[in-house]
């Protein structure tokens, strides 16, 4: 009896975690975007944060884990996961971006900084909306929680 109970246990939790794994947002990589875009003109999201952001991580955690921002998301946008810090060049709309170092192991990525700045200041997190033909239509700055982001998101149905 102790076996059933303990198969049933472990049965229900790993079915239970497959259903938090499938409630993620699908991230588009930069280097698939174009091609994506061929198949299916949609708008896009770019989130803008960094590894050390209480606020990025916060709306990773919370906002983009939830069913609701998640299905609408997956099923109307791209999204784009922008890591203002990454050191690697960036391929966007056929333009090339790089890391611009500012120190000793800090530095802040061209895109990140193009897309993201508002009023000469980058802040985290930063979302920017993009319409289906690629025009900037919206740059929210702060950490949104699901509720505040759903009534920002141009969904066209």
């Amino acid at each position: 009896m102790k076996k059933i109970i303990v198969i049933v246990m472990f049965s229900w939790f790993g079915l239970h975690s497959l259903e938090v794994e499938a409630q993620t947002i699908q991230w588009t990589s930069f280097d698939n975007l174009t091609d994506s875009l061929r198949k299916e003109r949609r708008p896009l999201l770019v989130f803008i944060h960094t590894d050390w952001c209480k606020y990025c991580k916060m709306m990773e955690v919370k906002t983009f884990t939830d069913p609701l921002i998640v299905n609408t998301l997956n099923r109307s946008f791209y999204c784009l996961d922008l890591n203002a810090e990454e050191a690697r060049s960036l391929t966007f709309l056929n333009k090339k971006y790089k890391f611009k170092p500012s120190g000793v192991n800090t530095g802040i990525q061209e895109l990140a900084e193009i897309l993201g700045t508002e009023n000469g200041k980058l802040s985290y997190p930063t979302i920017v909306f993009f319409d289906q033909n690629l025009q900037v239509q919206n740059r929210v700055v702060g950490a949104l929680e699901a509720k505040q982001l759903l009534k920002l998101l141009p969904v066209n149905e």
